[in-house]
């Protein structure tokens, strides 16, 4: 028995085989439900945009950025996120809890966002309303004073919810220049470099990835902050906050003394371009 398995075990291999039949084709991950991805769009104008050919429309909203306390609570959401696209518009969408009481304060804010389409050479003053708007109770209500919810909504920006089945994305450039989507991806728009927006003690940063960081229109006033107490005792929104900042990525091929009018020629140009790309969803990944 161990002579046999010796001989076998000295034998030359053999020929190779023939190529055997080709298996069968695998599995295609359905990208409908795997690649699927939940975003909000910004228009920056007063009516809501239609969501990118290949989306679904989920709902509408209106364009928010964040809040802050009187406690010093404060929270900021992306416009990339879903969350930014509040379906109602409230003048503080939250209420704080302690272990004893839940309440919202009269000096509590919310920071929105208004339009930003504006027509070139106007200043900011020509586009947004310039004075406190007031916002009056229902049960307060009189024929001579109705007060201003609907014309403050009517110069917020407006959102929309979609259901996407591929993967969004912005690309900078850091300088003046258009940059393009790379292979396998389809541009959604070309718009400016955006990066952070403050008001008061709070404020919302972008990532640079997000297409939230790439508005579709450039304006140096990004932000609506409206408060519950104002000077009237009622709730208030201001489109011209003094203490609102808007930080954009300048571009780096561009030189300057550091400062510029906001109704400078030349502003734009001092600020980073950018794309947003969809991933061509019937491309296998």
């Amino acid at each position: 028995s161990s002579g046999i398995n010796a001989e076998w075990s000295l034998r030359p291999g053999g020929d190779q085989g023939d190529p055997g039949i080709p298996g069968a084709k695998g599995i295609t991950i359905d990208v409908t439900y795997v690649q699927s991805k939940i975003y909000a769009f910004h228009s920056q104008r007063k009516e809501p945009d239609a969501c990118p050919s290949g989306m679904t429309k989920i709902r509408e909203g209106y364009s928010f950025l964040f809040f802050d306390s009187s406690t010093g609570s404060k929270h900021g959401i992306p416009l990339t996120d879903p969350g930014s696209c509040m379906i109602n518009f409230n003048v503080q969408p939250v209420m704080e809890c302690s272990t004893d009481t839940c309440e919202i304060k009269g000096d509590d804010t919310s920071i929105w966002m208004p339009i930003g389409n504006f027509t070139k050479g106007n200043t900011i003053s020509e586009e947004l309303p310039t004075k406190e708007l007031v916002i009056i109770p229902e049960d307060e209500k009189t024929a001579d004073n109705q007060g201003d919810l609907e014309l403050i909504k009517s110069y917020l920006s407006r959102c929309t919810v979609c259901d996407s089945p591929s993967s969004v994305m912005a690309i900078h450039s850091f300088t003046n220049n258009k940059p393009s989507c790379p292979n396998k991806w389809e541009q959604l728009w070309v718009g400016y470099s955006f990066a952070m927006a403050v008001d008061r003690a709070g404020g919302v940063g972008e990532q640079l990835q997000g297409h939230g960081s790439c508005l579709k229109y450039f304006t140096p006033q990004i932000s609506v902050r409206c408060i519950m107490s104002g000077a009237t005792g009622y709730p208030t929104c201001h489109f011209q906050s003094q203490s609102q900042k808007t930080a954009y990525i300048r571009a780096n091929n561009f030189e300057s003394d550091g400062k510029m009018g906001t109704l400078d020629e030349n502003l734009e140009e001092s600020i980073s371009r950018c794309v947003v790309c969809r991933r061509i969803p019937d491309i296998a990944l």
